[in-house]
Formats: C-alpha cells, sequence, structure tokens
C-alpha cells in the first residue's frame, strides 16, 4: 500500500488516517495507567514500556506504508534521545539564565522529591513519544515522502502550532512561538538525523525541565508530581512567555529559529551530498531505523 506516485491522495489519505486513528486511540489506556496515585517508582518502568510498545507498533506502520522502509531498526539509534535531550537542555537553560539575571525569573524555593521527578520523567516521556509519533513520524514524513520536505515542514509545523491554541492560557503568539520551536526544529532535526529519538528526546527534555525542575505549568499537561523550583516570573510576557511558560518567549523562539536554521542548513547540505553520489534520492527519508 506504499504511494507510488504524488497523485496516489487516496492510498495516501488512508495511510495517513490510520496511523492518526491507531496512535490517537492505541495511548489512551497507557495515559490513564499513569494517572492514579502510586509510586512512581512503578510509573517510571511502566512509561518505558509503553514507549518502546508504541515505537514498535510505529515501526510496523512505517514498514507497512513509508517509501523505502523496510525492516527498520528500532533500537539501532536509540542513543540519539540524549542528542535531543541535550538540545533542548541548553535552549531552556539558555532562555531561564537571561531571564534570572535580568531579574524575571525568581527562586523562591527548592524542593527535591525523587518519587516526583520520576513521576515528571514518566509522564513526560509518554507524551512525547506520543505527539512525536503523531505529528514528526506520521504527519510529517507522510507529507514529506507525498510531496517534498518543505510542504512537509510548513504543513506538520502549522498543525502542530495550530493545535496548541486550545491549551490553557494560549495565544496566537505562543501557537506561533511552538510552531517554531518545536513544529520546525524537531520535524528537521527529524530529518537530518534520520530517527524519530532526536525529536523524542527534545520534547521529552523540554516538558520535564519546564515542569518537572522549572516550576512551570506546562501546556496541556496536568501537575505530575512537585517541581524542583518553585519560581515567580515577572516583566513583560514578550521576554518571559508570561503564563503560557518560556516556549513564548521571544529569548527562546531567536534561539530555536537560529537552530532550526543550522539544521536545515546542514540537511540541504547532506542531502546535496548524497544526490551527487547516488543521482537522486528517493524520498526525504531513506535509512533503515526509526
Amino acid at each position: 500500500m506504499a504511494i507510488k506516485s504524488k497523485n496516489d491522495k487516496q492510498t495516501w489519505s488512508i495511510q495517513i488516517l490510520i496511523g492518526l486513528l491507531i496512535f490517537l486511540f492505541l495511548p489512551v489506556p497507557f495515559y490513564w495507567a499513569l494517572q492514579p496515585n502510586y509510586s512512581a517508582f512503578i510509573k517510571f518502568p511502566m512509561s518505558l514500556s509503553f514507549t518502546v510498545f508504541l515505537l514498535y507498533v510505529f515501526k510496523k506502520y512505517l514498514e507497512r506504508f513509508a517509501k523505502e522502509a523496510v525492516h527498520l531498526s528500532l533500537f539501532g539509534k536509540a542513543h540519539k534521545i540524549f542528542v535531543g535531550f541535550l538540545i533542548s537542555t541548553l535552549l531552556i537553560s539558555v532562555t531561564i539564565v537571561c531571564l534570572f539575571i535580568n531579574r524575571q525569573y525568581h527562586v523562591l524555593s527548592v524542593n527535591f522529591s525523587l518519587e516526583s521527578q520520576f513521576a515528571w520523567l514518566s509522564f513526560c516521556l509518554l507524551i512525547a513519544v506520543i505527539e512525536e509519533i503523531i505529528f514528526r513520524g506520521i504527519i510529517f514524513r507522510q507529507i514529506s515522502d507525498c510531496w517534498n520536505i518543505k510542504i512537509g515542514l510548513i504543513a506538520s509545523a502549522l498543525i502542530f502550532g495550530i493545535l496548541h491554541i486550545f491549551n490553557k492560557d494560549a495565544t496566537l503568539w505562543s501557537s506561533l512561538a511552538i510552531a517554531i520551536n518545536a513544529g520546525w526544529l524537531y520535524a528537521i532535526a527529524y530529518a537530518y538525523h534520520q530517527t524519530i529519538w532526536v525529536p523524542i528526546g527534545m520534547h521529552w527534555a523540554w516538558n520535564y525541565l519546564e515542569g518537572g525542575i522549572l516550576g512551570y505549568e506546562i501546556s496541556g499537561i496536568t501537575q505530575a508530581g512537585i517541581p524542583l523550583i518553585t519560581a515567580k516570573i515577572t516583566g513583560p510576557a514578550l521576554l518571559t512567555g508570561g503564563r503560557y511558560g518560556p516556549v513564548s518567549s521571544i529569548i527562546t523562539i531567536a534561539i530555536g529559529i537560529g537552530l532550526s536554521m543550522m539544521y536545515t542548513i546542514l540537511y540541504i547540505k547532506r542531502k546535496t551530498k548524497r544526490e551527487i553520489m547516488q543521482d537522486a534520492l528517493p524520498c526525504t527519508f531513506n535509512y533503515q531505523h526509526v
């Protein structure tokens, strides 16, 4: 059922619909399984198990429907999750350091709870895996393979940003920020590294650090536990991100644009080099890893 041409729109639409239905409904019991008030030391291995299962199903989906995806390796590039985690850590750290130096991020108290940290890690990991499979693994990848990566980037980023407008305290500005800092950045990182483990790491780190460490409310996510830092934010929303969090900060947006442009340039250079060596790439994604 792989797409034979760009004109095979009916088949393509069915492929996307199947993927969306699977990953919108399959994770629901996993999500609710992490809700009850029991030890986070149990939740964390559960979250890891759910993650592996969902990625395995995603692997089978790609092998069945995506171009050039035959006998994919599930864990071959799993270590790349730490690349994504590091990138988001640097991104949010620079923003918070700037706000702290400018006396706009005030630390009120520090409360370390190992169990709460595991709760945050567990919940944020599952959310990251679900959203990355849907928005990058299915929507971005399938659009890119059917048309081209430009359309895939723009469409998936806009969809991701627009859907966040329904979250608490969201604005058009925050949705635009998410489209850039997450939609564009995560997608081009996926295309460059040729594995979904990188955007999963980015998404996981951002949500965990924002909620579990820095004490912000995470867009669309309930409180998973006690954050490490209880903070007070003051100053103009343009700089601080306001009630929606640092993702809406002009500092974060500027850095996010820089990172996205860097990844875009690196991707174009690598693609050009491969096209010279191999005449032409059959599609945006031509790899052997999930």
